[in-house]
């Protein structure tokens, strides 16, 4: 993704994330053309392109921001357990579940996968980062990509049921599956 801070750059970043995210709901993401969302956000080509290099980017710079907006409330939090922490995630994306549902039904849950390698070590540092793991990177790069790749099939599953359980079932579920202390 192009890295800019400028304020007009940023908000045409959000209003092409957008209009791709409305055109989503209408038609299959693979059938949505660059013009059709430069279109819908008022902009040009040239503008989606000095933005971003495909849709792909969009979304993940979409996801970006709500990945941000996230750790910025999970770092408020005195709660440092693991359970606190998948529910913490799982009302995240209860939050925006239309966009879930989306990346599900278009098959762009991957998508998430690239992110999550990303945030997940900045979480986990945020969270434990006095454990023997922060001071062992291999093992930590190891055990992030088991807990991310966890954490994604558990929003897949989720998101194959329609998202119809409230996150505090699915984290019960989950506490259960792993016996871990949470468990109601």
């Amino acid at each position: 993704m192009k890295d800019t801070q400028n304020p007009i750059a940023l908000r045409s970043r959000k209003w092409l994330a957008n209009a791709l995210l409305e055109l989503m709901k209408r038609k299959p993401f693979r059938e949505i053309s660059i013009s059709e969302i430069a279109e819908k956000a008022d902009l040009s080509r040239r503008t989606f392109y000095r933005s971003f290099s495909s849709k792909e980017e969009v979304i993940c710079f979409h996801l970006q921001t709500i990945w941000r907006t996230g750790i910025l409330k999970l770092a408020t939090d005195e709660d440092h357990s693991y359970s606190h922490t998948i529910r913490w995630y799982l009302e995240l994306w209860n939050e925006h579940r239309e966009l879930a549902l989306l990346l599900y039904r278009n098959n762009l849950m991957s998508l998430l996968l690239q992110e999550y390698n990303q945030i997940f070590r900045e979480v986990y540092l945020m969270r434990k980062g006095n454990y023997p793991l922060a001071k062992n990177s291999e093992a930590m790069k190891y055990a992030l990509s088991y807990s991310a790749g966890g954490l994604l099939n558990v929003l897949w599953q989720w998101a194959s049921e329609g998202m119809r359980k409230s996150p505090e079932e699915v984290a019960n579920l989950l506490m259960v599956a792993l016996q871990l202390p949470g468990t109601e």
